[in-house]
């Protein structure tokens, strides 16, 4: 007899549930499992029994899903794929859904326990990550497939995107050896963006791909492919026009900038020219001012042959276009005339062909690229010419160049220029003498007078020099005139002095500075400049050998204060030379090296200064590339060891912090063949200064600074800081490190003498005003605040004293805390920083008009076309301890903002939010959907797929998947209302905390979400304490001060009272208490100061 169950569900038999469970205490043998392929049809026996089969159940997961008693079926579970045969159970075309425990009762008695596992192709693996790159490989790494569906990996397969919209190569995808889940993709092109998606295979077959991993481009690479001269041809005597065809694109393996054009005399082996052409798009060029004979100006016009005999031919031309330009002329005399115009004065060429109808005067100040040219009609009888250039600019320096020019002798409209005069440089400031005369004096006289004046400034200066900088170190210098004499130079400044500020009248003295639009720094700055001595020599840098040494033309290395590399056997004198030089500290000589950053030509050089100087401490204040231009090149291995020269470099840490990252490394001179051939170098590398003016608060460069420069150890060498040229951030950094090691000894400050000081031994030093500024502002907030990080050892001190009173009130704190807490609170939100959260359209999107975001840190979200606000949330960026938009702080949903919100948590990837309010039916609803239900909200779907409940915290798991390809994010609500009230003991705040950095340590593509009902006090102190932990962990220090600041910078308003402050220090300090075990505190040696001791003999 059979029975079919689509039969069964004809004749309309009910669908119910019943679950069979074993007898309690009684254990159960797991039978074996069968394995069958998704797809293919089986049946499930069930053992017959003697006698008359009066029932017949067969159990699924103890589950009934099929009964037959006394001939009538009745049908369990909606299953249209099974059958019930007489013996056995028939599955037809079964899936993995089909796995589970079968049992076979017939008559009460079980017959049957059959285990079916139904193997299929795997779940799609992770997406893949970029872990690093080279120009012609990345290394990937990739989370395994949730569910191998009963069938073990074998192997993966990777597929290749070229470019964003290219095909994926599936055909040719990379088939790793083996079921490990990273992967090395080699054979790539340099400067070529991919993306990878990869596919997980069982013995089943293929998985579906992977979502497609983050675009990347690869490294650049020097090109291979060489442009094809199609043309080359004279166009005068002087000039060579070429034409080329560009190289194949895909040979360039980086960014086209244009080509070097290099020629040389086919009669000699050396002395070759090159000519950089910026211009990607350039096919031709001329190449002028070529040498040329003297007898032959340029080739004859119109040749014709008017007459052909059989033994003659009678030929006639017209006579050369023109007589070629004039050799260059000689500048003699470059001089200020004024405040703002020059006086030049130069000599007739010596080779003159025709004659000289013009002369071109170019010049140009020193921040702008193309030059102004004055055109001078020129007198034949005159020997020498002079001109005065005005309209300039003050305390500028100025590039000029001369060049004459001949008449076409057939176009006259036609002019030939001839070369340029050697270039020639002057800054531009006023002089007290008479207006210059032109005085006729001979060259013998001249060249006389030249020559002992030279002599004497040289044995005068050497003198003072050597008087100044090896016979006493710099203490402090008092405001020196300009124009000073040069037995000054030998001064040594102390605190005798006078000139200094007193710690206690610098807030006023700032306040002044700032009044009527910073007037008084203008001054103050300007006077600097003013006395800035611009004579000092830096001839090494401007040696032909050196000049491709300098990132910057105008930023060179004074002679007499530049870092002298050793010579090393075999080489050339000149190779001592690196843009560097020594810069006092506070009462301590050649504290600092400031350097420009690296170039790839100087990374051996650079290397070989931190060996030979003894530097533990690397200080970089720029990122490789800003505002799209190469600021610094990488001098460091990015992985592993790397020689350069003589050193080999080893990256054995890197840690990455919010505001900077430390990278630690192991330095080894191999031509040193004992024990102290090895030491251990610390960067300490900003990156969150700003392409361009300076960081927003000085609080976490304060901090920095404070971190880095105590960390070079006890009779360590200078500390080499660096920024792109070595001059503008580089003197910021040292300036407010010298002013706060000057505060702590003495009380007071100097910043006008002593930036006038190391001026003279770096040019540029604080190169604008705006970075002026910030020194004197940074140096008010730590004067103001104090020392606010606090070691691990000395808090629960350190909070006690915070919280005490001499009023006997518990309401009352103490008078640190009331100012600490006023510091904090005393950003002042403008209108204009404000401005979108105070737009009509939005004002109905915040619950509170007192917390709304700031505009700089404000959460975007995609806009709606055409709707004015609608990129708007109540949302604003909060940093961590290791990245600057660790956290997003936002208010519980309104009913209108419920979409918003979705769109936040999908436009930013985040995976993780913490839930701080209650849920009500009015005013704080439920933001999410039900179980069962998904919520469309257009391009993306959100649905609840697992809730669960952890004590006092409850935890709804929700998928985000697109409605427009295959991709999904992972969220999690971990939801703990009331917190931080509910927490008893105190101490207890921490387990949310833990809680959360579990789950995000784990899915941490994106920021973590936190929301209470205003994104808030609650919502800013759990940042809080989860930022403190982490520095605790990292540098066994607190700094609640810093870190409670900056949020309130954020979000003004989350701080409400002083109690809000005070629970911050209350936390922590019965976290420390209780929870040391889950707070693991130990000393850092990058962050604490330690490093490798110092030895004598470590240095060639």
């Amino acid at each position: 007899m059979r029975w079919l169950v689509s039969l069964a569900l004809l004749l309309g038999v009910a669908v119910r549930a019943d679950y069979f469970s074993a007898e309690e205490g009684e254990e159960e043998e797991l039978p074996e499992p069968v394995f069958v392929r998704a797809g293919a049809n089986v049946s499930l026996p069930c053992a017959p029994t003697e006698g008359p089969v009066r029932s017949l159940i067969w159990w699924k997961e103890y589950r009934k899903i099929v009964e037959v008693h006394d001939e009538q079926t009745t049908l369990w579970e909606a299953e249209p794929h099974i059958n019930l045969l007489s013996d056995a159970l028939f599955l037809r075309n079964v899936v993995y859904s089909d796995s589970a425990d079968y049992q076979c009762q017939i008559n009460d008695e079980q017959r049957a326990s059959i285990r079916l596992l139904v193997q299929d192709v795997p779940d799609p693996p992770g997406m893949p990550l970029i872990i690093s790159f080279t120009s012609r490989s990345v290394n990937l790494s990739w989370a395994p497939s949730i569910d191998n569906h009963h069938s073990p990996i074998l192997h993966y397969v990777i597929h290749v995107r070229v470019g964003e919209s290219g095909e994926w190569e599936e055909s040719n995808g990379i088939m790793t050896t083996g079921n490990g889940t990273s992967w090395q993709v080699i054979g790539l092109r340099p400067y070529t963006v991919y993306s990878f998606r990869v596919v997980a295979v069982n013995a089943i077959g293929a998985s579906r791909p992977s979502k497609e991993s983050y675009y990347m481009v690869t490294l650049r690479e020097v090109p291979d492919g060489k442009p094809n001269i199609t043309y080359a041809h004279n166009t005068s005597s002087s000039s060579i026009l070429i034409q080329w065809a560009p190289p194949p694109k895909h040979t360039l393996h980086g960014e086209f900038l244009g080509y070097r054009i290099t020629y040389r005399l086919r009669e000699r082996v050396r002395g070759e020219r090159e000519i950089t052409l910026r211009d990607p798009l350039a096919t031709k060029f001329t190449i002028q001012f070529l040498k040329y004979p003297l007898t032959t100006p340029s080739r004859p016009k119109n040749l014709t042959a008017t007459r052909i005999t059989n033994n003659s031919v009678k030929l006639r031309w017209l006579e050369p276009e023109h007589a070629n330009g004039p050799s260059a002329p000689f500048i003699t005399n470059l001089t200020c005339q004024s405040m703002d115009s020059i006086y030049v004065q130069w000599d007739r060429p010596k080779i003159v062909y025709h004659r000289i109808d013009y002369y071109f005067i170019a010049y140009r100040s020193e921040n702008t690229w193309d030059f102004e040219e004055i055109s001078v009609s020129s007198s034949q009888e005159r020997q020498s010419h002079a001109m005065i250039i005005s309209n300039l600019t003050s305390n500028m320096m100025y590039e000029v160049k001369i060049q004459g020019a001949s008449r076409s002798v057939v176009e006259h409209s036609k002019l030939y220029k001839g070369p340029y005069s050697e270039l020639k440089k002057i800054f531009l400031q006023s002089l007290t003498s008479s207006a210059l005369e032109e005085v006729t004096i001979g060259v013998g006289i001249i060249a006389g007078i030249i020559s002992v004046s030279l002599v004497l400034l040289v044995a005068i200066l050497a003198f003072v020099l050597w008087r100044k900088y090896f016979q006493a170190a710099y203490y402090y210098l008092d405001d020196p005139p300009r124009k000073r004499a040069t037995s000054e130079l030998s001064k040594t400044f102390g605190d005798s002095d006078g000139g200094s500020i007193d710690v206690s009248a610098w807030p006023d003295h700032v306040c002044n500075l700032h009044a009527d639009g910073d007037i008084g720094f203008s001054k103050e700055y300007e006077t600097i400049q003013q006395a800035t001595d611009l004579d000092l020599s830096s001839e090494c840098s401007q040696l032909a050998e050196n000049k491709n040494k300098n990132r910057y033309v105008n930023i060179v290395a004074y002679d007499h204060s530049r870092v002298i590399l050793k010579i090393l056997p075999g080489q050339k004198k000149t190779t001592d030379y690196i843009n560097a030089n020594y810069i006092d500290g506070y009462n301590e000589p050649n504290a600092y090296i400031g350097t420009q950053g690296p170039l790839p030509s100087t990374f051996d050089d650079y290397w070989r200064m931190i060996w030979e100087q003894k530097v533990y401490i690397i200080i970089m204040i720029t990122n490789l590339v800003e505002r799209g231009r190469r600021k610094c090149d990488m001098y460091w291995p990015k992985e592993g060891s790397e020689l350069y020269g003589i050193v080999q470099v080893k990256l054995t840490q890197e840690v990455e912090l919010a505001t900077y990252t430390i990278r630690t490394f192991v330095i080894r001179n191999l031509k040193v063949k004992k024990t102290s051939s090895e030491r251990t170098v610390y960067q300490y590398h900003y990156t969150n200064w700003p392409d361009h003016g300076v960081p927003e608060h000085p609080l976490p460069v304060l901090s920095f600074i404070r971190k880095s420069a105590s960390a070079n150890p006890p009779g360590g060498g200078p500390i080499i800081v660096h920024c792109s040229a070595g001059v503008g951030r580089t003197g910021t950094y040292i300036v407010i490190d010298a002013m706060l090691r000057q505060i702590k000894h003495r009380h007071s400050l100097s910043v006008p003498g002593f930036l006038k000081h190391i001026r003279q031994q770096r040019n540029f030093l604080v190169q604008t005003e705006e970075q002026y500024i910030f020194i004197h502002d940074a140096l008010l907030e730590a004067i103001e605040s104090g020392e606010t990080e606090i070691p691990v050892a000395d808090f629960s001190e350190y909070g006690q004293k915070l919280q005490m009173s001499n009023n006997d009130n518990e309401k009352e704190y103490s008078p640190l805390l009331e100012k600490q807490f006023k510091l904090v609170t005393s950003f002042k939100a403008k209108d204009f920083s404000i401005i979108s959260a105070t737009k009509a359209c939005n004002r109905a999107k915040n619950r509170n008009q007192n917390i709304i975001p700031v505009e700089s840190y404000r959460v975007h979200i995609t806009p709606k076309p055409g709707k004015d606000g609608s990129d708007y949330i109540n949302a604003s960026f909060f940093q961590g301890f290791n990245k600057l938009n660790e956290f997003i702080i936002t208010q519980h949903p309104t009913s209108d903002t419920i979409p918003d919100f979705w769109q936040m948590i999908w436009d930013h990837n985040c995976q993780t939010i913490v839930m701080l309010s209650f849920v009500d039916e009015k005013e704080y609803p439920c933001f999410w959907p039900e179980e069962d239900k998904e919520n469309d909200y257009g391009t993306f779907k959100v649905k609840l797929s697992e809730e669960c409940s952890q004590g006092c915290f409850v935890t709804r798991d929700f998928i985000l998947q697109s409605t427009q390809d295959d991709y999904e994010v992972i969220c999690r609500i971990i939801e703990c209302s009331g917190w931080p009230e509910c927490c008893t003991p105190l101490s207890s705040v921490y387990d949310l905390v833990h809680l959360v950095q579990e789950w995000h340590l784990e899915y941490q593509n994106g920021p973590m979400v936190v929301v209470d009902r205003f994104g808030g006090t609650e919502a800013a102190t759990f940042c809080c304490l989860s930022t403190l932990q982490k520095q605790v962990e990292f540098e066994n220090c607190i700094d609640i001060y810093m870190f409670s600041k900056l949020y309130h910078m954020r979000r003004p308003g989350i701080w409400q009272s002083k109690d809000d402050y005070c629970f911050l220090f209350r936390a922590v300090e019965q976290g420390l208490l209780a929870n040391l075990e889950a707070m693991p505190t130990f000393n850092n040696p990058i962050t604490n100061g330690h490093a490798l001791p110092v030895k004598e003999d470590s240095v060639i």
